[in-house]
């Protein structure tokens, strides 16, 4: 039995003989009475810098990682079905952020890229994954996948929008219609990789899996060496059999682990403070319980439906800054934009968002999510590219520069936050044919990209033909 398996399977008989807490009470009493008092032990309340979107402190970013810490190891992690608790020791703890590698590798040959640990201010690149599963119409599947990864400066890992159908019929989560899509999905993504000369890309799980039964229906086309599983826990600090599942199936496959969790400002870990101390938490769990090779977790505005504003932008840049200055962990970090695409705001949000989550120290991101991922066939490779464009250009940025440049930018588009535009359809904006974006949106793409240049954002052109 290897390391992986054991560690495994140790959080897994956890799940039915840890102390037992009903997901109410969880809820409603242990997470938000656990968070108020270490936020308060540790002088951490009303914290958040509404002026300064972008933390630039190091001391309280420190002090946010030891209350973390605090958090992680008081409350461990709930597992929902068993109403059971998974806790961790500190001893755990500490050896898995020893023993963690600070580098992996994804994909294979030509395509093989590093993911590395990054520290705040790192000017390593970062790794751009895309794109976040919005859902796209059957038969535009594999032309918006061949564009989205056609420049191999820009998109490192591809994790695919999600289909609208199989087949022509209707999917359906947890029933059979998804286990088929699992493969349908895998087999249409090696035909747009091979289509873009990028055979060996890595896949990042199986991006409409509702349900497990969605990723172990594609674990035999997407398994092996450089490709990775995903799976995302329940908010907050939960985790459930069908995460387990997928952690199963990259054993199974040898794939890498991707778990998540996210942190909602507004849900029950409270205010922008609370969500980033159980962020932190969540980073440290998830890569103790589940044995991760890296996490994808983050903060979300639940009341904006995104994750762009400033106490989303102020709670991430905490969160991921001290996890990145007290550990080597690997971690994804996403923005969750709001503007659709062929909009001002999306580039703005997807800007200012990706630059924060840069400078702050993340080592990828899954991106774009353009009109917050809710409508069918808004997406387009040209949100893509300019998500890979901005998080690799401002590698090597100090925060304050990325400070000002937010502060900035901000007002260009905040108040539209609530009701954001949802922009262009992908066959309005975007020349699939011919791979590039309509006059319009090529036109939008240089203004921005000069105004942003102009305020001292260190954008590189990195593909020719725009």
């Amino acid at each position: 039995m290897s390391l992986r398996t054991e560690k495994i399977l140790r959080s897994l008989d956890r799940a039915y003989n840890g102390p037992i807490c009903s997901v109410k009470d969880w809820d409603t009493k242990v997470i938000p009475q656990t968070i108020r008092a270490i936020l308060k032990k540790y002088g951490l309340e009303k914290t958040c810098d509404l002026e300064n979107p972008i933390n630039c402190d190091d001391d309280l970013a420190d002090q946010f990682f030891r209350a973390g810490w605090e958090l992680a190891l008081e409350l461990g992690m709930l597992n929902v079905e068993t109403e059971r608790i998974i806790k961790i020791t500190e001893e755990e703890l500490i050896d898995t952020l020893k023993h963690k590698p600070k580098e992996i590798t994804l994909g294979n040959g030509s395509d093989q890229v590093i993911l590395k640990a990054r520290k705040p201010e790192d000017p390593t690149p970062p790794l751009l994954a895309a794109s976040l599963g919005i859902v796209v119409s059957e038969e535009l599947y594999v032309p918006i996948v061949e564009g989205i990864v056609k420049y191999k400066k820009l998109v490192d890992v591809l994790h695919g929008p999600s289909l609208a159908t199989v087949y022509g019929r209707k999917i359906r989560s947890g029933t059979p219609y998804e286990t088929l899509m699992g493969g349908y999905e895998a087999e249409l993504r090696r035909e747009a990789l091979w289509r873009a000369g990028r055979p060996g890309m890595a896949n990042t799980g199986i991006a409409g899996a509702v349900t497990e039964y969605g990723h172990l229906g594609g674990a035999s086309a997407i398994g092996g060496p450089g490709n990775v599983t995903m799976a995302l826990c329940p908010v907050e600090l939960k985790t459930n059999f069908a995460v387990f599942h997928r952690v199963m199936m990259a054993i199974n496959n040898n794939m890498r682990i991707r778990a998540g969790g996210f942190s909602y400002i507004g849900g029950y870990a409270g205010p922008p403070e609370g969500a980033a101390l159980a962020n932190i938490a969540v980073d440290l769990l998830i890569a103790t319980i589940l044995d991760s090779d890296y996490t994808s977790s983050y903060v979300y505005d639940i009341q904006l439906l995104g994750n762009c504003g400033r106490k989303a932008l102020w709670a991430n840049s905490v969160a991921i800054q001290a996890v990145s200055r007290n550990t080597n962990l690997i971690r994804n970090k996403i923005v969750n934009e709001t503007g659709g695409p062929c909009t001002d705001m999306f580039m703005y949000e997807a800007a200012i968002g990706l630059m924060n989550h840069c400078v702050s120290g993340a080592s990828k991101t899954t991106q774009p999510r353009s009109a917050g991922g809710k409508l069918t066939d808004y997406l387009t490779p040209m949100e893509a590219w300019w998500c890979g464009e901005v998080f690799k250009s401002c590698a090597g940025m100090t925060r304050k520069q990325a400070n000002e440049i937010a502060k900035k930018v901000l007002p260009k588009y905040e108040e539209r936050l609530s009701n954001p535009p949802k922009g262009k359809s992908v066959l309005e904006c975007f020349d699939l044919k011919e791979m590039r974006p309509s006059p319009e949106y090529h036109k939008l793409y240089l203004d921005i990209r000069k105004e942003l240049i102009d305020l001292g954002m260190p954008l590189d052109k990195v593909y020719e033909e725009l």
